[in-house]
């Protein structure tokens, strides 16, 4: 016998389909007839799952193209909502412009836009938090002094645009493989959790660990909010990581963000990253089921490759966001 019945878990419409047989015989002592025992639950998400989402979908203005101006306009063409904004090494003085944030929020209003985010790649090149594997106490460069005037001004920036994110990327010279590097950005992250709480915006942390050493680095900031993981589909995959289990594992309460990414994956070569959406390897419908399984329904902010049509790929790439959410 069958049985089909619809409930709410954790806030969520799901079917769950049980299946009961007899098979007790002879019948336990104390009954007179075969008993009846339930074999299994099993769960499943409804058909319309993700037509209850209502994430917003964003693109990193470093994706569509090095000039600010000319990311919002093909941001807002494209059909996205947002744009996240990058500065790298040449770009960063401008957030130290005290008029910067109010040009930023105007010119994305304008194109029907919101700011979802201020990203320091400058960290990844320029400014790294993370000191050099070979060096040594005589050629060690403190950067943190610099990085945290430039935090600051980012969170001027940040604020005066409408958002409330900063996301520190730890790639290129700034990123985290060794146990000493992760210790190196927990201290560097530690410096800027001050100014971060009186300025009211939170620590995107973008790297390449895994969700241990995530938890880990969550850890060492207990006693504040501000410090979240940011999550990047392609990237957690190119890693070989389980990224629908490591959502459900660290949390909603733990994740700032998350960049949708593709990535094919190959035995005999290194990750492909220079696919759109839909082209790779990354299970997205199971990601999508895991975000809302811990009640994320904030931005998902697109990070693929321009190409040679940053306009007609960056539509495609919407377009395939919007289908996993169904609108």
């Amino acid at each position: 016998m069958q049985k089909v019945l619809s409930s709410r878990k954790g806030g969520h419409d799901v079917d769950f389909r049980a299946a009961v047989f007899g098979a007790c015989f002879p019948p336990p002592r104390g009954y007179n007839r075969p008993a009846l025992y339930l074999v299994g639950v099993w769960e499943f998400p409804r058909d319309d799952l993700y037509r209850t989402m209502t994430m917003k979908i964003g693109y990193m203005s470093g994706s569509l193209s090095p000039e600010m101006t000319v990311a919002l306009e093909l941001a807002a063409a494209v059909g996205a909502d947002g744009v996240q904004v990058t500065y790298r090494d040449d770009q960063a003085a401008l957030l130290r412009q005290s008029d910067h944030g109010p040009w930023l929020a105007q010119q994305a209003k304008d194109r029907g836009l919101e700011v979802c985010g201020i990203v320091l790649s400058t960290l990844c090149s320029q400014l790294p938090i993370i000191d050099p594997v070979d060096s040594t106490p005589a050629t060690r460069v403190d950067n943190m002094p610099a990085i945290k005037d430039l935090f600051v001004a980012a969170c001027d920036t940040a604020k005066s645009a409408g958002t409330n994110l900063i996301l520190l990327p730890f790639f290129g010279k700034n990123i985290i493989e060794v146990d000493r590097e992760l210790n190196r950005a927990i201290d560097g992250i530690g410096q800027l959790v001050d100014i971060a709480e009186s300025a009211g915006v939170v620590i995107g942390v973008e790297s390449t660990i895994n969700f241990n050493q995530c938890r880990f680095l969550l850890g060492q900031f207990a006693d504040t909010d501000v410090v979240k993981i940011y999550q990047d589909t392609g990237n957690a995959l190119g890693r070989k990581l389980d990224l629908p289990t490591g959502l459900r594992d660290l949390g909603r309460d733990s994740l700032a963000g998350v960049h949708l990414k593709d990535v094919k994956m190959s035995m005999s070569e290194p990750p492909d990253y220079n696919i759109r959406l839909g082209a790779g390897d990354v299970k997205f419908p199971a990601i999508l089921n895991a975000l809302q399984a811990i009640g994320y329904d904030d931005w998902l902010v697109l990070e693929t490759p321009p190409g040679d049509d940053p306009l007609g790929n960056g539509k495609k790439d919407v377009a395939f966001a919007r289908g996993l959410l169904g609108k």
